[in-house]
């Protein structure tokens, strides 16, 4: 706990040059701007706060933005700052980056909206650093720039139940659009609803990512490019990628694309397991991993779905080995719930149920939080018990 009364700066540009370099080809911003102080007042009103510097999610004693409308970019930027909540309020109508963390820890996004943007909703700027930020609840939604979009030196990013749709639609200063693009490690992306992401060129994953972590538990469709997408041009640790437990369906791409080509620092382990995927016009996963001898990948208890009677479910491309094993193929439906509007949950007689029984290494609970086991075992994303 801080021992001192602090204002939080909250930063509002007026304006602003833009220099970009890329973060496939990471955005890095030289910014001119007046800053506008205001004193954040807390539960007390007696116009002080006094922040919380341990992170997590427990919101006393904690700095508070909230209850308001932003029409010029916000900046987040020091220690002092460090423990923000940002919650209830409204990004929109904004040419420029709606909100902009630089070099700060343990920051909440929580509930807000992000909408009518000409540029990147929420950007974690590359070329600063931040630790354990966190993005919840929010809806971003008509954004013309990526929905959220971090640099390689902000870790432990999480962005947990997001609802992000038609965002991507235009390349911004070189940047392809995605809907989340994380570059730093050990992220944690679950439970976002991501749709209608990319351009009309056919540009634009539904979540791009270039280090080790988690990706669960999401739900992506109508996208221009892949559902996700792993490029290797950025350090990745020799960690591991899990992805688990993932909706993906109706994009113009892979389901899933995996990108291995760093030697330097590739990934230790890709694992791609129990998502329930389907492709109408290409390979359902692919993988290209010829330049990246040391990454270990494997896909198991999957349901792979491919509508346009291509047979090729999954496209390798590589020397090492890419382990398949127990993965559930179809040209369509194979006893879901309903197939048509892609209500994918398993019924009575569907040829998943028990599918995956025999596979040890899965995932606890399925996309709705309800318990596997390994005695009636269902392949995908959704267990039927």
């Amino acid at each position: 706990m801080r021992n001192k009364s602090r204002v939080i700066a909250v930063m509002m540009i007026l304006t602003m040059w833009f220099s970009f370099a890329s973060c496939d080809d990471e955005l890095v911003e030289e910014q001119d701007s007046t800053e506008i102080v205001e004193p954040i007042v807390d539960g007390n009103n007696d116009g002080t706060t006094v922040a919380d510097t341990t992170g997590g999610t427990n919101t006393e004693n904690r700095p508070i933005i909230e209850n308001q409308t932003f029409n010029k970019t916000l900046i987040i930027d020091g220690h002092e700052n460090d423990s923000l909540i940002i919650r209830n309020c409204t990004f929109e109508n904004m040419s420029d980056i709606a909100l902009l963390i630089k070099t700060v820890d343990h920051v909440i996004i929580r509930d807000c909206i992000f909408r009518n943007l000409q540029s990147h909703a929420i950007f974690l700027q590359a070329g600063q650093s931040s630790d354990d930020i966190l993005i919840e609840g929010n809806e971003i939604y008509n954004v013309s720039g990526i929905g959220i979009f971090a640099g390689e030196d902000h870790i432990n990013t999480k962005c947990l139940g997001n609802i992000i749709n038609e965002v991507g639609l235009v390349n911004i200063d070189g940047h392809t659009p995605h809907g989340i693009y994380l570059c730093g490690k050990n992220f944690m992306i679950e439970g976002n609803t991501i749709s209608k992401c990319g351009s009309e060129d056919g540009k634009g994953v539904g979540i791009s990512v270039r280090s080790y972590g988690t990706i669960s538990k999401n739900k992506i469709y109508d996208g221009k490019a892949s559902g996700i997408s792993f490029s290797s041009d950025h350090s990745a640790f020799y960690g591991t990628l899990l992805i688990e437990n993932n909706v993906i369906f109706d994009n113009f791409e892979n389901a899933i694309s995996l990108y291995m080509s760093n030697e330097d620092s590739p990934l230790g382990k890709v694992t791609v397991r129990f998502n329930t995927l389907l492709s109408g016009n290409k390979p359902v996963i692919y993988a290209n991993t010829w330049k990246s001898m040391e990454s270990e990948l494997e896909s198991f208890g999957n349901i792979l779905i491919r509508t346009d009677g291509d047979i090729n479910y999954v496209d390798v491309s590589t020397s090492n080995a890419f382990i398949e094993s127990q993965n559930l193929v179809s040209s369509g439906d194979l006893g879901f719930a309903d197939f048509t509007e892609r209500d994918f949950h398993l019924i009575s007689g569907s040829k998943a149920l028990n599918f995956a029984v025999g596979i040890l290494d899965f995932p606890q609970e399925d996309m709705e939080d309800k318990n596997r086991s390994s005695s009636d075992l269902d392949a995908g994303a959704y267990e039927a018990k």
